[in-house]
């Protein structure tokens, strides 16, 4: 699960999917998430620049659902 906020509004987003597509006619670039679009950026030439222009924008805190069950303290290792 990802877990979006946007530096500027504090706008939060929670959903599973981030998807960067770029127009190559137009050099729009568009940020996807779970299907609906949340960002936009203008004189995009390619992905990379698309996920640097996002990354100012917003802050990820992805929830790793493998490790749940882990413990993060390291009490198991103590037994």
């Amino acid at each position: 699960m990802l877990k979006l906020e946007n530096i500027s509004t504090g706008e939060t987003l929670i959903g599973e999917e981030l998807e960067f597509f770029v127009d190559d006619d137009t050099l729009i670039g568009e940020v996807y998430l779970d299907g609906d679009l949340i960002f936009q950026a203008f004189d995009t030439v390619d992905e990379d620049h698309l996920e640097l222009e996002f990354y100012k924008e917003y802050i990820i805190d992805e929830d790793d659902e493998e490790n749940e069950d882990e413990d993060p303290y390291g009490f198991d290792e103590w037994n």
